[in-house]
């Protein structure tokens, strides 16, 4: 506790500073002083005058050098250590190991409403540490913490995957793993939703769906699985071990619970064949890795066999690398700007564009009938819509499902991942088709029927979709 400063001068002390009396102002001392009031002490107190002078000049000459200490460590301080000294003046989070008496702390600058929010989780954090049913160690309860505020964020494509879920969902763009051979995506109500299978896969054989949704995995709810990936990594397994899943089929209104042998599969995600003379196909399940390098020797094969327009298949193709997809576009399309992008990196805004930078492989004359359907998302809409935008194509099928927004992904020191969404991206017209989708140019739905099946198992008849563009291409061919 501070006290108050004492007077330096009691009532009846002499002041050795104060003015002299008017007569002695130009009188002067041999010391330097003017003379003291009382002539009579005039011995004495010249004494204590010099010794007064000697004390000031010893305090002054530690005072100086106090000073002079304390600037010089202050500056070397700031030179070492400047970053940390800063955040003193913001907010921090702390957590301390009572074991070994360790402190761990984050530092938030100091913004308005910070203190407010960081007493609130404290408080929060305190109360389930203390009070939830199970103990959970604060390892524990910061691994929640880390995977609630991914999983929180307002774009459903930033969450956090573990370390076997990224290692699934690297397995799953590289075309080979373990398991049923069902591609699935989750659709705007949260639902898991077979969107395709592969052929000769054990879902195929145990005869799943398209729009069958997985609601349980070896009897545990899908209802708490944030991602593809996190379900990925549930069904998939040892090649020849089984898995329990329990599907709800909303066209029949009903459960349907099968046991599947998991076998290892390789998901050729580009086919290709001549549907008829001047008139190619391609179908791509996904922007995987090689895609752009397939799709070369597709389309230059197809060439070869007389192809002068393409059939583009982007059903059910949920996306994948946009790098990728620029490559494709590359090879039907001279050098120039394809989208234009927006987003933010190391805390900054930023805009680029994304272009082509070759000479197309493909005459000027060739034209594209993509079709898509509701499943049709990300890098198939970019794809799509780049090549619409362009008048390069006639777009077929059902309005697409609506994600004009880019991901980055980033392996943590575990492992484990975070992905996050850090960029949206607009066509050459300048349209953004987040939540919106492309409209197709013919509307075409497959009835009731040929919609539960994978589209490899359509014939011409069912799939009318494919059977109106080999329709639009053949007016190009006259």
């Amino acid at each position: 506790m501070q006290e108050r400063p004492q007077d330096p001068y009691s009532r009846n002390q002499y002041d050795p500073y104060a003015q002299p009396p008017p007569n002695q102002q130009t009188q002067m001392n041999r010391f330097g002083s003017y003379p003291p009031r009382f002539p009579q002490y005039a011995d004495e107190e010249e004494k204590r005058a010099r010794k007064r002078g000697i004390r000031w000049r010893v305090f002054l000459a530690v005072f100086i050098t106090a000073t002079i200490t304390f600037l010089l460590t202050v500056g070397i301080a700031y030179v070492f250590y400047g970053d940390a000294i800063r955040e003193l003046g913001g907010n921090r989070l702390s957590f301390s190991n009572e074991e070994d008496g360790d402190a761990y702390s984050l530092s938030f600058p100091a913004e308005e409403g910070v203190d407010i929010a960081l007493a609130k989780l404290g408080e929060v954090y305190d109360l389930i540490y203390e009070n939830y049913i199970e103990e959970l160690s604060h390892a524990e309860l910061i691994e929640i913490m880390t995977q609630g505020l991914a999983g929180n964020m307002d774009s459903p494509y930033t969450f956090y995957l573990s370390a076997d879920d990224n290692q699934a969902s690297q397995d799953a763009m590289s075309g080979e793993y373990s398991g049923i051979g069902a591609i699935v995506m989750m659709d705007d109500a949260g639902f898991f939703v077979v969107n395709d299978v592969v052929m000769n896969s054990p879902a195929e054989e145990a005869g799943v769906a398209i729009g069958d949704r997985i609601i349980a995995v070896n009897g545990k709810t899908t209802m708490d699985v944030q991602d593809v990936s996190q379900l990925a990594n549930m069904i998939r397994g040892e090649d020849g071990t089984p898995v329990n899943i329990t599907f709800f089929r909303p066209s029949e209104n009903r459960e349907i619970v099968q046991d599947i042998i998991r076998k290892k599969i390789t998901n050729a995600s580009l086919t290709y064949q001549m549907l008829q003379e001047g008139i190619g196909y391609i179908r791509l399940t996904e922007f995987s890795a090689h895609a752009a390098e397939n799709f070369e020797k597709a389309v230059l094969d197809l060439m070869d066999a007389g192809a002068q327009h393409l059939v583009i298949d982007l059903r059910s193709n949920g996306g994948g690398y946009a790098y990728q997809c620029i490559d494709m576009l590359d090879i039907l399309l001279p050098a120039q700007t394809i989208a234009t992008v927006e987003g933010r990196s190391d805390g900054k805004e930023y805009t680029e564009e994304w272009k082509t930078t070759k000479p197309a492989l493909v005459p000027e004359s060739m034209t594209y009938a993509i079709l898509l359907n509701r499943y049709s998302a990300s890098a198939s809409e970019l794809f799509s819509g780049v090549l619409r935008d362009l008048d390069k194509a006639i777009l077929i099928g059902e309005q697409t499902y609506g994600k004009g927004v880019g991901t980055l992904t980033w392996s943590l020191s575990d492992n484990s991942a975070i992905q996050i969404t850090t960029f949206g991206y607009f066509l050459p017209k300048g349209e953004s088709i987040d939540k919106i989708g492309l409209v197709p140019d013919e509307e075409i739905t497959l009835d009731d029927e040929a919609a539960k099946k994978p589209i490899n198992q359509l014939s011409l008849e069912e799939d009318t979709q494919l059977a109106k563009a080999i329709e639009l291409l053949e007016k190009l061919l006259k």
